[in-house]
């Protein structure tokens, strides 16, 4: 073979390489990738919330879930590889994120086996039991650390398409921060329904009240601070609010966090009209998003069903939401 040829062989490697290694390539790649791992994680929950998995590790969930893995895993290395076709070193010329997000690949595999490890000796969890075991807690971890890089590395430049793949990485990571927070979500367990003023655990619902929507509202926060396109923060709410029903069948709950949602999004396009800073915005949505996603929670449940709770109690923990949310983010923004 000429030399000549030699280089024309060689040179097909390294530009595939250098398109598939590109950030804005790899973003895309990771979308489809980041579905079917997250995906494989709710679908593993609803199986173990509706009494679908035995005593076994090796169930279809899990395959569904680890095979995601490997999928992202596969673009992941696609970027080590591609670093070293153009002569760099991934652990100095790729963007931080995805460095981290590199490292925490390993991280999830041997929390994975540590996962096999730990049913092979204690047996198999239910119920908070499961969110919280240990490697779950890791392989949680490493899956935020994984599926956050396209979106820390989003550029506010890009044209609104251009971002999509960021917007999956926020919902991503969100659905995942939830699913392991589902044992006292709102939206998983509906305390203002079940329990009664002064009866034991009703405390343990207000404060998971108060922190999930204080929680969701300094979310609402930063995605305004990226400046994502209007609907966003809806898109990323409601998805979610339909994946966490899917551990507990209650899907009526997406509708309340949607029209807050929508409520929040108006507002900014108003406060943004009257010229309000964006410092001074992110405060203020941080704290509506807060206060009107627990509005929407208990007018669901009003219109729905029973609510038990004291109209003065829901609503002064929708204030006591929206003052936290807000409070905190102020904090942050200093």
């Amino acid at each position: 073979m000429t030399p000549i040829r030699i280089a024309q062989n060689l040179s097909l490697p390294r530009r595939l390489a250098q398109t598939l290694a590109c950030p804005a390539v790899a973003h895309w790649l990771l979308m489809p990738a980041f579905v079917w791992f997250v995906g494989g994680l709710f679908l593993d929950g609803w199986a173990h919330n509706h009494g679908r998995v035995d005593n076994t590790f090796f169930t279809p969930w899990h395959a569904v879930f680890y095979s995601g893995y490997a999928a992202v895993a596969v673009v992941l290395a696609l970027l080590v590889w591609g670093s070293w076709m153009r002569g760099e070193q991934w652990q100095r010329d790729l963007a931080l994120p995805y460095r981290i997000a590199i490292l925490a690949a390993p991280g999830f595999g041997m929390a994975g086996v540590a996962d096999l490890w730990w049913h092979t000796t204690y047996g198999f969890e239910s119920g908070i039991e499961l969110l919280l075991s240990p490697p779950h807690l890791a392989l949680a971890t490493s899956m935020v650390f994984i599926c956050l890089a396209p979106a820390r590395t989003d550029d506010e430049s890009r044209s609104m398409g251009a971002r999509i793949p960021a917007l999956l990485s926020v919902l991503c990571a969100w659905s995942i921060a939830t699913f392991i927070l589902q044992f006292n979500h709102p939206f998983g367990i509906v305390w203002p329904a079940q329990t009664r003023i002064g009866e034991t655990g009703v405390s343990v619902g207000i404060v998971g009240n108060v922190f999930h929507f204080a929680l969701t509202g300094l979310m609402g926060g930063w995605v305004l601070a990226r400046r994502f396109a209007p609907g966003s923060l809806t898109v990323v709410l409601v998805v979610n609010a339909l994946l966490i029903a899917l551990m507990g069948d209650e899907y009526r709950f997406a509708v309340g966090i949607g029209a807050a949602a929508i409520l929040c999004e108006l507002l900014d396009v108003l406060l943004a009209r009257q010229g309000v800073t964006m410092r001074m915005r992110v405060v203020v949505r941080a704290g509506a998003l807060a206060g009107l996603s627990a509005a929407g929670y208990y007018a669901v449940i009003a219109v729905t069903g029973v609510l038990i709770w004291p109209v003065a109690v829901c609503a002064g923990l929708c204030v006591l939401s929206a003052g936290v949310a807000a409070a905190t983010q102020a904090v942050l923004e200093n």
